[in-house]
């Protein structure tokens, strides 16, 4: 399969963040357009043919001038489409390293969906865990944790959902990059 991946044209703003919406984050497409202009580089479509496949996006980090978060990574579910589980995701991340690199940072960090594929994703991806978050249902975060490896990780990840009744304990990851 031919994948070509680059960053978003303005006549694609629009197909972007109504696949953003659908398959990662609803937002206002004023908010949107702010953070797309502030970061284009950093917003970069898959494309097979002239199918839409995947998106992958991110800023600068708020808590980190070495890194960029990456916010969101998805490839077109569509089961007639064939596109899933076919290394899309991981040349959307190849080349949002190297974008991240070209602007300078050393590091990019992401938190990952309570999911255990998406975690063996970024696992597969050179991705290491750091950090434990459990939050509840409105998205309140009820405890951070630092953790050394997945494995370990992962039994932790348990009992924080336990004991704080959590709707979601997600990893925290990191990749150093350049």
């Amino acid at each position: 399969m031919n994948v070509d991946i680059r960053a978003v044209s303005k006549g694609e703003y629009g197909r972007f963040h109504a696949f953003q919406c659908e398959y990662l984050d609803v937002e206002l497409y004023s908010d949107f357009m702010n953070r797309m202009e502030a970061n284009p580089d950093l917003y970069l479509a898959a494309f097979a043919g002239n199918e839409l496949a995947g998106i992958c996006y991110g800023q600068p980090s708020l808590k980190d001038d070495a890194a960029v978060t990456l916010q969101g990574i998805a490839v077109n579910l569509d089961e007639t489409k064939k596109l899933a589980r076919t290394g899309i995701g991981s040349m959307l991340i190849a080349k949002f390293q190297e974008a991240a690199a070209c602007r300078g940072y050393s590091k990019i960090d992401l938190g990952a969906a309570d999911d255990r594929k998406v975690e063996h994703f970024y696992l597969k991806n050179g991705f290491v865990p750091y950090e434990l978050v459990a939050k509840g249902r409105h998205h309140e975060e009820y405890k951070r944790t630092s953790v050394h490896d997945y494995e370990t990780g992962k039994v932790m990840q348990e009992k924080l959902r336990s004991k704080h009744n959590a709707k979601e304990v997600i990893f925290i990851f990191e990749k150093i990059i350049g």
